[in-house]
């Protein structure tokens, strides 16, 4: 008896489960789950926190596009860090909670780290230049294929 209740039971929960879920693909997203606070982080650091903008690309740099790298800077930094895009799409609103020479010194380091992708970005666009004006220069002189070590002489020449 016992089974055939709970057989009932569960034919009539598939059917109710299945209207169920066309019910909810017909809503709206769910807003995003709320972070839990670690144990480790003081309620009181979470007020009053600092909050400025950085770069998307430099911000998908650092802390890596699927933003893995943010719980480990928050573990050795001992600051909680939220990261969020503007409606521009272009700047990154980084907002963070915790002591207040915590926050000074991990808003520092996160600078200073930006401030190292800028130039490497530099970097490499100006060698990516020199390779292109590298490979027309070789372009426009038809003898390079030939005599790589006099191309350079009658080239410059």
């Amino acid at each position: 008896m016992v089974g055939q209740a709970g057989a009932a039971e569960a034919a009539g929960a598939t059917g109710t489960s299945a209207h169920s879920l066309e019910k909810l693909f017909g809503l709206p997203l769910p807003p995003p789950r709320i972070r839990v606070r670690p144990w480790w982080f003081p309620a009181q650091e979470l007020s009053d926190p600092l909050v400025f903008y950085l770069d998307a690309w430099v911000v998908d740099s650092m802390f890596g596009k699927d933003r893995s790298i943010l719980s480990e800077i928050e573990w050795m930094s001992q600051a909680l860090l939220r990261v969020d895009t503007t409606d521009t799409g272009n700047l990154v609103e980084i907002t963070v909670f915790g002591h207040p020479r915590v926050k000074n010194r991990v808003k520092s380091i996160l600078l200073s780290q930006a401030t190292w992708y800028r130039e490497l970005r530099d970097q490499r666009a100006k060698k990516i230049k020199h390779l292109e004006e590298f490979l027309k220069a070789r372009a426009s002189c038809p003898d390079a294929l030939q005599h790589p070590v006099q191309h350079n002489q009658d080239c410059n020449n």
